[in-house]
């Protein structure tokens, strides 16, 4: 230790060992900067920044199943926006949001596996038929789950027609054993089957639409997702209506997946 060569040798070795440390430190601060960064930008505006982070596979999958059916290129749409909002009232992180917002936009795409006959038949469906559109969930997942960058929205997918009373399909799940992104989805689809326009019957007003989901509270719907997404509806003006709803109503908009009525919703419709 008395020759300077030894100085020297631990002069540099602990400049080094300050230098690796500091930029560690850096690194942290700046990794929770950026995260601070990118939250914000998910609670200005989340779809916009989902978005444009969309890979080639989910454009492509998008793509595909509109260009099979032209309800679900609004359809998927509006379903994807709505869902990320009641998530972040629900107090999803950024990456469950991004998630989110991709399993809403394939929710449906599990059509591209459906004959033509059945997807675009003028008349209403035989039972038969009705178990096919029954099998877009599974045939969505399958499809999807090639895909490794979109794994996260496979529950969505598989998920979004079960039921919070376990009556649901293609796996007939119950309260949480469904995901939560799947809950939301699954109100985010009927609200928007209801309100949009149908080849046989108008889009119903939201205090309609309203009254019919509530009553769907427990059954088909997870009550928390159901009220937060109750609470949005308020914020944008819009309550359930007066009178009671029928539950009925909600599942037959659930089954929408086909452009044709189902009895019971047909039964809840008025002549225009």
């Amino acid at each position: 230790m008395w020759r300077r060569s030894w100085w020297d040798y631990h002069a540099f070795l602990l400049t080094g060992f300050a230098a690796a440390v500091y930029a560690v430190l850096t690194g942290y601060r700046r990794s929770r900067t950026m995260h601070e960064v990118l939250e914000g930008v998910f609670a200005a505006d989340p779809m916009a920044h989902i978005s444009r982070g969309y890979s080639e596979t989910l454009r492509a999958l998008i793509g595909a199943v509109e260009a099979r059916d032209a309800y679900t290129h609004g359809h998927s749409a509006r379903v994807a926006e709505l869902s990320v909002h009641l998530g972040q009232r629900l107090g999803l992180r950024p990456a469950a949001l991004r998630s989110l917002a991709e399993g809403a936009y394939l929710h449906d795409v599990g059509k591209v596996g459906i004959p033509d006959h059945v997807l675009n038949k003028p008349g209403a469906l035989t039972d038969e038929e009705r178990a096919w559109i029954q099998q877009h969930p599974v045939v969505g997942s399958d499809i999807v789950g090639r895909a490794p960058s979109l794994c996260g929205a496979l529950e969505v997918i598989r998920q979004h027609h079960e039921r919070y009373d376990g009556q649901g399909y293609p796996d007939g799940l119950a309260g949480e054993q469904i995901s939560l992104a799947a809950r939301i989805v699954a109100v985010a689809d009927v609200w928007d089957a209801l309100t949009s326009d149908r080849a046989y019957r108008a889009a119903w007003p939201p205090d309609r639409a309203l009254r019919h989901l509530e009553a769907g509270r427990g059954s088909h719907f997870d009550p928390a997702c159901l009220d937060a997404f109750l609470a949005l509806m308020a914020e944008r003006g819009h309550r359930p209506g007066h009178g009671s709803g029928d539950p009925a109503v909600a599942d037959a908009a659930a089954e929408a997946c086909h452009d044709q009525p189902h009895p019971a919703e047909l039964a809840a419709t008025p002549p225009r």
